[in-house]
């Protein structure tokens, strides 16, 4: 991609402007016609939407003040009346999604799968919806799988796949590791609400949605709304300020109730809002840059910061994904290859979970077959437009940080699109383990020392992902069965002393994030002066009280081919039926993703 397409296409797009005024869903549906279809095979490159007009300082005035009067009466909802009204949003998000998902792709393009990515998008909204209606019935403490303590005292819950998604789910296992030294508990808020223990005052709480997925900010909503126990606000980022008529849409009962409220606009919204008197706590998803902005206010960080408001964060991470040498064969090389592959390309790389740095043993002797493997299955995806900002700035950085060696991939799939790069063969002096790229770049970097002894491989490679990679927010682990097995003491002592807050092991972590019974954020330890990858979680549907950590181990092949394959026939066909299930897991819903998936 020639430096500045990017750049150019975005602000082509930004300039759009409506003829007339129009409604904002009346803009959304408008803006997906005339897309492009490129000449390679299944491929429709983006057309744009059209920009929303920003929420004046009048209408902001009313949303605030109308949310702080809802305030009190949410806060005073019994749980059951909660789960009525999250059980409400499901079909309001189901009637949602096609217009979203037709919007997605005029903004961002579709790849071969037509506009099954984007309407997969809501699946972690529709199973959040579900089980937080689900705990909300519960009192707040919903059933788990149960409970075990590891030798050293602490405790691992349970939590994924229940019902009927472990048939669609066989060989998953899903667990929150609680923080060391506490007890596995459950939903403290209701607990007190239940023993007539008053909570804090109730409040309002912004949040600034990311501009990546809708999930992120829909599901930041939800979290703010029932664990937090706040009526929300929330901007929408202008990237995919789109999407704003659609979340509001989906979660219409909320809506209509007067607990949600969605409004528009750029860093002056933004300010005005983290500022205003009558918000009360602040919770964002984006860069630790907007942090510090809002919370130092440009001042030194140095003792406490002049914003008093809790500012809760999720930031972003250089994802590591330890490859652990093993008896591998072919097919489980493509497999996994794919596995890399899928992390990297979803959403162009516009993901804070997205796949940065694969960590191999410089010894292993499949190493080279792995690396072919990757570089075959990249080489078979479309290039994709980058439509973020900034993205083309990100590749030439990238290019300049390393000026030989850098394999530019993928399928020709039209003007603007750009390849995914590949620099293998980094050392860990070379490796560039400090910048989130949050594009189509990936790293390799081969350990030396560990002779392709597993064991010995996954201290290093834990101790490298600890000490030497920025960010804490979501780590890969594949291994073996027999690998495993044969080092089952280094296998455990690798998940336990990974300092991440969400490790995905033989799947991309992009499963943790979509499985919201998982707790997704920062590992614990940040500092306000030291953010990192940010200082709380969300999801977390069971509502376990201290979480550390979400661990999420999938088989060692999935049969047939995963949702998350590069290249899944059947993904257009299972989207609905797949969210259709995760909103109502029903025997019958269930036999028609098994169909959709297999014809």
């Amino acid at each position: 991609m020639q430096v500045g397409a990017t750049r150019t296409l975005f602000k082509s797009l930004s300039t759009i402007k409506h003829p007339s005024p129009l409604p904002r869903q009346q803009a959304v549906r408008r803006s997906t016609r005339a897309i492009m279809v490129s000449s390679a095979s299944g491929v429709v490159l983006p057309r744009g939407v059209e920009p929303l007009p920003a929420t004046d300082q009048h209408e902001l005035e009313r949303v605030v003040a109308s949310l702080k009067a809802k305030a009190p009466q949410w806060v005073g909802l019994p749980p059951p009346t909660r789960a009525s009204l999250l059980r409400a949003c499901l079909p309001t998000l189901l009637a949602t999604v096609p217009g979203a998902a037709a919007a997605g792709e005029a903004a961002k393009g579709s790849y071969g799968s037509g506009r099954a990515e984007e309407a997969l998008n809501w699946t972690p909204i529709a199973i959040c919806l579900r089980e937080l209606a689900e705990a909300m019935e519960a009192g707040g403490a919903p059933p788990t799988l149960g409970s075990r303590r590891r030798p050293d005292g602490q405790w691992v819950v349970d939590v994924f796949p229940s019902g009927l998604e472990r048939l669609l789910n066989a060989g998953f296992r899903g667990s929150v590791w609680v923080t060391p030294g506490q007890e596995p508990t459950q939903g403290a808020l209701y607990a007190r609400k239940a023993a007539g223990v008053p909570g804090p005052d109730a409040g309002v709480a912004l949040v600034l949605g990311a501009g990546n997925q809708v999930s992120v900010a829909a599901c930041d909503i939800l979290h703010k709304l029932v664990v937090d126990d706040q009526v929300v606000v929330c901007k929408m980022n202008p990237v995919n300020e789109y999407m704003g008529p659609f979340v509001a849409a989906a979660l219409a009962p909320l809506v209509q109730a007067g607990y949600v409220a969605v409004v528009y606009g750029g860093g002056e919204v933004g300010r005005a809002l983290c500022t205003h008197p009558d918000v009360d706590s602040i919770h964002l998803t984006g860069a630790a840059a907007t942090y510090d902005a809002i919370v130092w206010q440009g001042k030194p960080k140095v003792g406490d910061p002049p914003c008093t408001k809790h500012v809760g964060a999720e930031l972003g991470c250089v994802t590591p994904y330890i490859i652990t040498p093993g008896p591998w064969t072919d097919a489980e090389l493509a497999y996994h290859a794919d596995t890399v592959a899928s992390a990297l390309i979803l959403n162009a790389g516009h993901n804070c979970l997205k796949v940065e740095l694969v960590v191999t043993d410089a010894a292993w002797e499949l190493r080279p077959k792995f690396l072919d493997a990757l570089r075959a299955k990249l080489a078979a995806c479309p290039r994709r437009v980058a439509y973020y900002p900034t993205s083309d700035e990100k590749f030439q950085a990238f290019r300049e940080r390393f000026p030989e060696g850098v394999e530019e991939l993928g399928l020709e799939s039209g003007p603007g699109t750009s390849p995914w790069l590949f620099k293998a063969g980094q050392s860990v002096d070379s490796v560039d383990a400090q910048h989130e790229n949050w594009c189509g770049v990936l790293q390799e970097v081969a350990l030396e020392g560990t002779g392709g002894d597993p064991a010995a491989f996954l201290r290093a490679a834990v101790e490298f992902a600890n000490e030497r990679v920025w960010g804490t927010l979501s780590a890969g682990l594949i291994i073996h069965p027999a690998t495993k097995a044969a080092h089952s003491e280094a296998f455990d002592a690798a998940v336990a002393e990974l300092r991440y807050g969400a490790i995905a092991i033989n799947c991309p972590t992009t499963m943790c994030f979509v499985n919201t019974c998982l707790p997704w954020g920062g590992y614990p330890g940040s500092t306000p002066q030291d953010i990192g990858s940010g200082n709380c979680y969300v999801h977390n549907t069971k509502l376990i009280d201290h979480p550390q950590k979400g661990v999420l181990e999938a088989p060692w092949t999935v049969r047939p081919k995963p949702f998350w394959a590069t290249q899944n026939p059947s993904l257009e066909g299972m989207a609905p039926a797949a969210l259709k299930f995760f909103a109502y897991p029903t025997v019958w819903n269930m036999i028609k993703v098994i169909w959709k998936t297999l014809v």
